[in-house]
């Protein structure tokens, strides 16, 4: 296995950009990333740009993936975790389109940086609450001493 030039490797987890498949680093994730057996494997439900009554905030995809990654990254904290533990994301975005990459992009680099999860991107006609644009879930893999 072979891991991308420059990706930054965490606590036993391994990220590898494969070089027989496009390296998808430049876009803000790994193609695979392996967690030791010895990892507690933590599930955050889908997270989006709700204050803590429950009430949607933000009109944009860009503000609203801004505040769900701010409520992603509390839940990581809750969990024990760090960034660098969420092995894989799942985006869910109303009405996307490839004009709203860059935004989500943005997001992705500030809290992973260098730890890059893999993720999948997954267009829905709508989510579960009015005015609801953006939604994100991960999973961590958080390895034990």
């Amino acid at each position: 296995m072979i891991a991308a030039a420059g990706m930054a490797q965490a606590e036993g987890l391994e990220r590898i950009n494969p070089p027989t498949i496009v390296d998808t680093s430049p876009w803000g994730f790994s193609q695979v990333v392996v967690a030791p057996s010895s990892a507690k494997t933590v599930y955050i439900s889908g997270q989006f740009s709700g204050d803590k009554e429950g009430n949607v905030l933000g009109k944009t995809v860009g503000k609203q993936a801004e505040l769900a990654f701010d409520n992603l990254r509390k839940a990581i904290e809750a969990s024990g975790g760090k960034p660098e533990h969420v092995v894989k994301i799942q985006v869910l975005v109303a009405g996307h389109g490839e004009d709203k990459l860059h935004a989500i992009g943005e997001q992705i680099s500030k809290l992973f940086g260098e730890h890059l999860p893999a993720s999948t991107l997954i267009p829905v006609d709508r989510l579960a609450l009015d005015g609801m644009l953006f939604e994100i879930d991960a999973t961590l893999a958080i390895p034990q001493s």
